[in-house]
């Protein structure tokens, strides 16, 4: 029999956390008096080459192009609402005050927003009676054992997707906006930047009250600098023409790098 998630309702993915928004959510969150940062990852990318590669098709239906010294990159740039201890949405009951309007992240946990990524309990915060089971649980052929989601998160994690697919141009005019043009390199770090909340804001409220979507510009490609700890990642980066830069020379006031 599959594994099914049943939540203890213990609280503990309520704390310490950097949940993903979409633009709406961060709306709303920054309306609460909440607080949002923005993640920015780049990936360098080879233009006009065809690929059939679902990860390399994901990725790029979830970022805008931009160039980085003569390198081609795609940027992802996230939302990210945050806090220190327990959320300010959770009351003393441990329950959530905005439960039927909370965001899609936390609708889906501890489920995975990206298919492509094996789900680990011993990764999540949840108790081990939270994973149920009648009998031992089935493994797929991979060796993986298999965990039963219901029509309602498989929705939301479809949700997830197609909103961040719908506000990618979206949050490229955030980052220019905000003069935000440096990032990490993907899979080697986080790099969170810290914007004014009461501009970012007016930001989102302008995108989310115009008439029409904002379109992709094609020639709009601008300049970005990657930031690294790792040496032999800078080193790789500079030799293929990247304006790639120490972590450590980053304004730490208004930005923080976190290595893998």
């Amino acid at each position: 029999m599959d594994t099914v998630f049943n939540c203890t309702q213990c609280g503990k993915c309520c704390h310490d956390l950097n949940i993903p928004l979409t633009i709406r959510e961060a709306k709303d969150w920054l309306l609460r008096g909440d607080k949002i940062k923005i993640l920015t990852e780049a990936t360098p990318w080879i233009n006009d080459v065809s690929s059939t590669d679902d990860l390399l098709l994901r990725k790029k239906s979830l970022t805008f192009p931009a160039k980085s010294g003569k390198l081609s990159i795609r940027v992802l740039a996230s939302l990210v609402g945050y806090f220190q201890g327990k959320c300010p949405n959770l009351n003393s009951d441990l329950n959530c005050s905005i439960y039927n309007s909370r965001p899609l992240t936390c609708r889906i946990y501890p489920f995975e927003m990206n298919p492509n990524i094996i789900l680990n309990p011993k990764n999540k915060l949840c108790p081990s009676d939270a994973w149920q089971s009648s009998e031992s649980p089935r493994s797929s052929n991979t060796g993986y054992q298999i965990f039963t989601i219901d029509q309602d998160t498989q929705s939301n994690i479809k949700d997830i997707y197609t909103n961040n697919v719908d506000n990618v141009v979206a949050k490229l005019l955030i980052c220019k906006e905000l003069g935000i043009s440096t990032s990490s390199l993907s899979n080697d770090g986080y790099l969170f930047h810290f914007p004014d909340q009461e501009k970012l804001l007016r930001i989102l409220d302008n995108l989310i009250s115009e008439d029409t979507p904002p379109t992709p510009d094609a020639e709009d490609h601008s300049q970005w600098i990657i930031y690294t700890q790792n040496e032999v990642s800078l080193s790789d980066l500079q030799a293929i023409g990247s304006n790639a830069a120490r972590a450590h020379q980053l304004d730490t006031d208004s930005q923080e790098f976190i290595s893998l």
